[in-house]
């Protein structure tokens, strides 16, 4: 079975513009630590972009980090996954959320593993986990059935969830430790909260730590503060987007 470690990414970003390109630590960008991240799982890495001009800067950047690039649709997320998996000829991917800046590389390779064993088209991060671990993993089949209800390339697919409901896909939960659950934690790029959360992280934790770990030393040092309130606005924002979502 040919699973590949899709990452998910654009330049353009409505609340922090750019934030693919964030200098997070002295030497590595956004982008360059999730690619770094994404290797460690040990999968097969994509760096999944759009064909628009504006993320010809990117798709170039990232291919000098050693992975490949696949541009696809803009708006239309599901219809790139598609896209890219005929592409590559690949039965399922594991997504890499291009802001989760902490996206864990453990997880990562667990879910792999057991889609191997065929239990289901969809693997859900659930409601305990800490934000910015992981979110999904999708059989071939899966984004098959989804792309077949959204076909446009204009349409705006960037939350999911709808059209896994609307799909009837079979789900399952990933799998995790204790560790990685049930803290209040934000590990994901969407404000300048998070981006100064991330410098202030990775001053004192290695970017090839563990996502958990990692959370348990922003708690420690109570890192939380920076960023933990945007939590509510980002849950806010995906509601917003699924309820004007029509399938």
């Amino acid at each position: 079975m040919k699973i590949i470690a899709l990452i998910n990414a654009r330049s353009t970003s409505s609340r922090l513009p750019e934030k693919c390109f964030a200098q997070i630590t002295d030497d590595l960008q956004t982008y360059q630590i999730i690619i770094h991240r994404a290797k460690l799982a040990g999968l097969p890495v994509v760096f999944g972009t759009s064909d628009d001009a504006s993320d010809d800067t990117l798709a170039r950047l990232a291919a000098a980090e050693g992975v490949d690039v696949f541009r696809g649709a803009r708006m239309n997320k599901i219809k790139r996954w598609h896209d890219c998996l005929v592409a590559y000829d690949a039965d399922a991917i594991v997504c890499i959320d291009g802001d989760d800046l902490a996206v864990d590389f453990d997880i990562a390779r667990r879910v792999a593993n057991i889609m191997r064993k065929g239990q289901a088209d969809v693997y859900e991060a659930p409601e305990d986990i800490i934000c910015g671990l992981l979110t999904y993993a999708f059989t071939r089949t899966a984004v098959e059935k989804m792309f077949a209800l959204v076909r446009d390339p204009e349409a705006d697919t960037d939350v999911v969830s709808r059209y896994i409901e609307a799909a009837n896909l079979t789900c399952a939960d990933m799998p995790l430790n204790a560790d990685e659950r049930g803290l209040d934690v934000r590990l994901t790029l969407d404000y300048p909260e998070d981006a100064d959360f991330f410098r202030k992280v990775y001053e004192v934790m290695p970017v090839d730590a563990s996502g958990s770990a990692i959370a348990a030393k922003a708690l420690e040092l109570d890192l939380t503060k920076i960023n933990w309130h945007r939590q509510a606005d980002f849950a806010q924002n995906q509601q917003n987007f699924n309820e004007q979502v029509k399938i």
